[in-house]
């Protein structure tokens, strides 16, 4: 009788510094969450980072530190895990290199946490934001980021060098993606990946690509944005 109040005693016991051991993980994956997008969003000098993408670096961190500890040293748990990951990066379709160093960095961070190396999770979050930021805001160059632009041209219209005029009034540099045919061959649509000079009117420039491709469809937009509505 005594032997099985002990071993419950102990379990609760075990119970109790397990639900106090998560409650740290949280707390301290929420502060340095915070930290690195709080980095991220300062990074940005055009403050047109994404708000969703701001959120998941804070939030993350907590999610892989509360994961890392019901692994151990369980093979089968690791693979399942690795799995979620890349289903998770592959799903998610981050825009740029910038936006998967922070998923790495966030997900190492939680790591650290969730392996209770709580100093090098502190030192690793603090050292490498400053630097990301430093870096973002005064050694990187401010160019406009990189676009989608999508124009729609009669078939027996030639697509050879036929905007080059107004994209060197418009934009910094271009480059031809792709060329498919559109409805039953009869039209033809070019992909372009562009940027744009600073400060371009943009209505003025679709404006003149329409009196060019007579006014037929232009798309404009970012990578993820035009992958997302599957234009």
């Amino acid at each position: 009788m005594t032997s099985i109040f002990e071993t419950l005693l102990a379990s609760n016991t075990t119970t109790d510094n397990l639900f106090l051991k998560t409650l740290i993980h949280i707390g301290l994956s929420l502060i340095i969450g915070g930290i690195i997008s709080a980095a991220y969003m300062l990074s940005d000098r055009t403050k047109n980072y994404s708000k969703t993408f701001a959120l998941t670096t804070f939030i993350l961190p907590s999610i892989v530190a509360v994961i890392i500890p019901f692994i151990g040293t369980d093979i089968a748990r690791a693979v399942s895990l690795g799995g979620v990951f890349a289903l998770v990066r592959f799903r998610s379709m981050p825009g740029d290199a910038k936006d998967i160093l922070y998923i790495f960095f966030t997900m190492a961070a939680g790591l650290a946490v969730g392996v209770e190396q709580y100093a090098a999770a502190l030192a690793l979050v603090v050292l490498i934001s400053i630097v990301l930021v430093v870096i973002s805001r005064f050694f990187m160059t401010n160019k406009s980021e990189a676009q989608i632009l999508k124009i729609t041209i009669p078939e027996d219209m030639n697509y050879k060098n036929t905007f080059d005029d107004i994209f060197a009034k418009y934009l910094d540099n271009w480059k031809q993606l792709s060329l498919k045919t559109t409805n039953m061959g009869s039209l033809f649509t070019i992909n372009y990946s562009i940027r744009t000079k600073k400060a371009i009117n943009e209505k003025e420039f679709i404006d003149q690509l329409r009196t060019r491709n007579g006014n037929l469809n232009i798309v404009l937009g970012l990578p993820e944005e035009l992958s997302q509505t599957r234009l």
